[in-house]
């Protein structure tokens, strides 16, 4: 779904309802009602949801588990080439470390700088990797619970 007043597309999240004030069940039916917030400049979209909204907002949050699921298997790939890097780099410093002079560590040597590089760039793509894999997992997570509430007809926003 997008918003009409930004332009943007919306990002669905649940919003929980006061239910202290609330007390009979059909009081709840009769006080709530569906209704779809641009999160991102805050206007109504619909004051009532139909059918069509809700496949359109069931469609949307199918869209955005598969971008979960494609951040999750990017940060997998980043922390799979980030751990060979580190044993590449380990193999390199151990390199570094010449028989000749009694396995003193040469730090002008070419295997000790391609270690350290190798090193750095581990570092960034496995941290990288951790970041996508927990945006993933977090992304997923949340539109799957989004997924069940329109499912089971509970979704109240």
């Amino acid at each position: 779904m997008y918003c009409y007043h930004c332009g943007q597309k919306i990002d669905e999240t649940k919003v929980k309802s006061n239910q202290a004030e609330i007390t009979d069940v059909q009081e709840l039916n009769e006080k709530t009602s569906l209704s779809y917030i641009c999160p991102r400049c805050g206007h109504l979209i619909h004051p009532n949801s139909s059918e069509t909204d809700l496949k359109s907002l069931s469609a949307a949050a199918h869209a955005e588990m598969q971008r979960g699921r494609n951040s999750f298997a990017s940060g997998m790939g980043y922390s799979l080439i980030g751990t060979i890097c580190l044993v590449i780099a380990i193999i390199f410093f151990r390199l570094a470390h010449k028989p000749g002079l009694n396995y003193a560590l040469q730090t002008e040597s070419a295997e000790f700088i391609v270690s350290m590089i190798l090193f750095v760039v581990c570092t960034i793509l496995i941290v990288l990797g951790i970041i996508l894999v927990t945006k993933g997992i977090v992304k997923q997570k949340s539109y799957k619970t989004l997924l069940d509430a329109i499912q089971n007809g509970t979704f109240y926003q």
